[in-house]
């Protein structure tokens, strides 16, 4: 009971992560959420720096995150397929990305599971949340009727529940080797690989999608993914472990906040106990 518990505010954060990046994608090409995506690894730096024991980045990887802004910026400005309200999603979304990047690398610190366990508490911890917003949203009310979210008569045919099936079995198995990426590097190092693997994500979007970006757009998201090539992880402080840090920036202890020491099972984290 804990455990599970300690997983309420990672399972708030990632569900809150998934519904902002979905009402991005309805509005907005697929370039459009990479590009601002590409801006997670920025913000995250700084959290690792403040709570994760980490180094500020080199000037390697400061440049490469320039790199990323700077594709970022140059989609935007030639960005003329997404609407102001899609700029606002985009925004909602990079701030919970960030939020759900340092809260699930926190709690991955402090419980000491596999990552099958990990995401199999995630996702069924998930489900009630998804059933009160199904409630929220109408969704529910729209399947008893039988229709469709735009109000059609809701139709189960094969290419739909292939497709369902398909996007169950790889999203469980992204789950759990997202886990094992979290549990391997630092926030930022997992938001540049979380970037740079949509290179496929682009590729595919120009043969299956109408709703794609220019070929402006498409070269501005390549320098994006080209950049975060040269990103290198910041090394642990010294005296750091990475799963304990001991400070919230190099000079304040983390005594500060109250964090009590480890119980058997448990680590210290951003979150206290």
């Amino acid at each position: 009971m804990r455990t599970c518990i300690g997983f309420l505010p990672f399972v708030a954060c990632f569900f809150a992560l998934l519904s902002s990046g979905m009402w991005v994608m309805k509005v907005a090409p697929l370039e459009t959420f990479i590009a601002f995506k590409s801006t997670t690894p920025i913000a995250l730096s700084i959290l690792d720096y403040m709570f994760m024991g980490r180094t500020f980045p080199s000037l390697k990887s400061l440049c490469a995150m320039a790199g990323i802004t700077g594709g970022a910026v140059w989609y935007v400005s030639g960005d003329v397929k997404s609407e102001k309200i899609a700029y606002l999603y985009c925004a909602i979304f990079v701030f919970m990305a960030c939020i759900e990047g340092g809260v699930a690398k926190d709690t991955i610190n402090r419980y000491q599971m596999n990552s099958w366990s990990r995401t199999f508490l995630v996702n069924t911890l998930s489900i009630p949340v998804g059933i009160v917003l199904s409630l929220l949203t109408g969704e529910a009310e729209n399947v008893k009727n039988g229709m469709d979210a735009n109000g059609n008569a809701l139709k189960f045919g094969n290419r739909g529940l292939i497709a369902l099936v398909c996007s169950c079995f790889f999203g469980v198995g992204m789950g759990v080797f997202t886990m094992l990426i979290r549990d391997a590097l630092s926030a930022t190092s997992c938001a540049v690989v979380a970037t740079c693997n949509k290179f496929l994500a682009e590729v595919v979007n120009f043969f299956i999608w109408k709703n794609h970006a220019s070929l402006e757009g498409a070269g501005a998201v390549c320098l994006i993914m080209a950049s975060g090539i040269f990103y290198e992880q910041a090394q642990l402080r010294p005296g750091e472990t990475g799963f304990n840090p001991k400070t919230i920036l190099p000079c304040i202890p983390r005594r500060v906040l109250g964090i009590v020491p480890d119980e058997e099972g448990v680590r210290e984290g951003l979150l206290g106990k």
